[in-house]
């Protein structure tokens, strides 16, 4: 600890009292004092550095702000936000982490952008999140197609993105989630259109899409994209979720089941080029999928829950 004189100790003691305590700035406390506002913040970060003066945040965000360092480190990501579990579960998650991943989003698209979007209960959140700025000639693209039952549409979601973003142009994938038949497959993505689509698809600037986990309950599922034997046939080839249309074993990669090759999604590989990729899920479930896409280096940032990412960091 540097040495201080008894009254140099005294005066930082005051000073660093009214400035956390009373909250006053440092040209009032020079006012008070009779300092000059340089003289106020010197005498503050000597008493810092003689360790005097000690920042305790004691906040439901401080182990956030650690969990996200070590997300940060763990996957090499260019940022993660963690906001604290809600107490009570369920919903109430999709909302605690849906709106700041569509606030970010909404921030960091920039006028003539192109943004990909995913689907959801988390995704609808995002929108609801999202600021709204006067874009000019932004676009957005759903990267997913439909599903039978549907409360939680991908058409729906991207008009709602859409409007948010007073988007010019707003990309439909006018077809299922998941077709028949590969054959059926070919014989779709091979016409003008879709060929166009997943062209323009590719080129998107930003993704903000979530992952879907393999349990009965998990929205791919219970809304009809797939049925219940196929998600057990995938399990059993070793799947751990759903990503970008695609289901993943633990590695990472696209398991060889004739479910993957029936998506109507995008290029999965072109996917994964596009720049500024944001994932957003959270929940027990979800943790062996986001442990695969995390693992391979698939997002750049990444947004969930505190106990979501106390899982991901201690497996």
């Amino acid at each position: 600890m540097a040495w201080i004189d008894v009254s140099e100790h005294q005066l930082i003691s005051r000073v660093a009292w009214l400035y956390f305590n009373e909250e006053l700035t440092q040209a009032e406390i020079g006012e008070r004092l009779g300092l000059t506002r340089l003289k106020v913040n010197r005498l503050l970060q000597a008493g810092r550095e003689a360790g005097l003066i000690r920042v305790v945040i004691n906040t439901a965000f401080k182990d956030c702000v650690a969990l996200e360092a070590g997300l940060v480190r763990e996957f090499g990501l260019v940022r993660a936000m963690v906001v604290p579990t809600p107490e009570r579960d369920g919903l109430a998650r999709y909302d605690t982490i849906g709106r700041p991943a569509g606030e970010y989003a909404s921030l960091q698209l920039q006028d003539g952008q192109r943004l990909g979007v995913g689907w959801g209960y988390t995704l609808c959140a995002a929108i609801n999140g999202m600021v709204i700025r006067n874009f000019r000639n932004v676009s957005v693209t759903s990267l997913y197609g439909g599903v039978p039952r549907s409360p939680v549409n991908p058409f729906d979601s991207t008009a709602m993105f859409a409007r948010k973003l007073q988007a010019v142009v707003c990309n439909h994938l006018p077809a299922p989630m998941f077709v028949s038949t590969q054959e059926v497959r070919a014989t779709i993505a091979d016409q003008p259109f879709f060929r166009t689509f997943y062209e323009e698809a590719l080129a998107v600037d930003m993704i903000l899409t979530a992952v879907g986990d393999m349990t009965a309950q998990a929205t791919n599922i219970a809304l009809g994209a797939i049925t219940q034997d196929q998600r057990r046939e995938l399990a059993r080839a070793g799947a751990v979720g759903e990503f970008f249309g695609r289901f993943l074993d633990a590695q990472g990669n696209v398991v060889d089941h004739e479910v993957n090759q029936c998506s109507m999604s995008p290029d999965f590989d072109g996917l994964l080029q596009v720049p500024h990729i944001i994932l957003v899920s959270g929940g027990m479930a979800k943790v062996p999928i986001l442990q695969s896409v995390l693992r391979r280096g698939c997002v750049h940032v990444f947004v969930t829950d505190a106990r979501t990412a106390h899982s991901l960091l201690n497996p």
